[in-house]
């Protein structure tokens, strides 16, 4: 039976080396990334009880387009680099036309990456901070492809619902918004 020696020195040989090449299964503490994220985008609010400037319908109760906003961003996450990545992020939009708005939304962030492209997913509560406080919910997908390293192309849909000053017919009505945003992404690894 000495041939068997050979044969099982060749397969543990075999499956130390497989061990050795396959991921670790368990991410050493310390590992997380950090991110900071510039977009730009518009939307369409579908309650329009204020008859603002730009409905897109025929009449004034139509739906209507929101500002244009710039909407800027700082995150973390941390879980494994090759698995889904759960944290923390807090995005400030600005309104860059109309009425002088700002709001403030604190997320949770679930975040994939797969080599040169990332998809994630945000829930959060958007805090209007001006002209009028109020607040709200939002949910949104997004991807980025990274074109070079940890600098990458972002693309966001984004629906919130909010809640605002009453009318004569609602005391507290909500305003769907649905949105659309793009800019980039910039992603630092921080290694254990």
């Amino acid at each position: 039976m000495r041939p068997a020696g050979p044969v099982l020195l060749a397969i543990a040989l075999f499956a130390a080396r497989a061990r050795a090449e396959a991921p670790p299964s368990q991410v050493k503490p310390g590992y997380f990334q950090l991110f900071a994220t510039a977009l730009a985008g518009d939307g369409l609010r579908f309650n329009n009880p204020y008859r603002l400037a730009t409905p897109l319908g025929s009449t004034a109760e139509s739906v209507s387009r929101t500002a244009s906003y710039a909407d800027l961003g700082l995150a973390f996450t941390v879980g494994a680099p090759d698995g889904f990545q759960h944290g923390l992020t807090v995005r400030t939009s600005i309104a860059l036309e109309g009425v002088s708005q700002g709001v403030l939304t604190p997320s949770y962030l679930l975040w994939r990456r797969w080599r040169s492209v990332a998809v994630y997913g945000r829930l959060g509560t958007p805090c209007v901070l001006t002209p009028d406080v109020t607040f709200g919910g939002e949910a949104s997908l997004g991807g980025v492809w990274f074109v070079r390293g940890g600098i990458g192309l972002t693309v966001e849909a984004v629906g919130d619902v909010f809640y605002g000053a009453g009318t004569r017919d609602v005391a507290t009505p909500a305003y769907p918004v649905l949105s659309a945003q793009a800019g980039l992404t910039i992603a630092y690894e921080v290694l254990p």
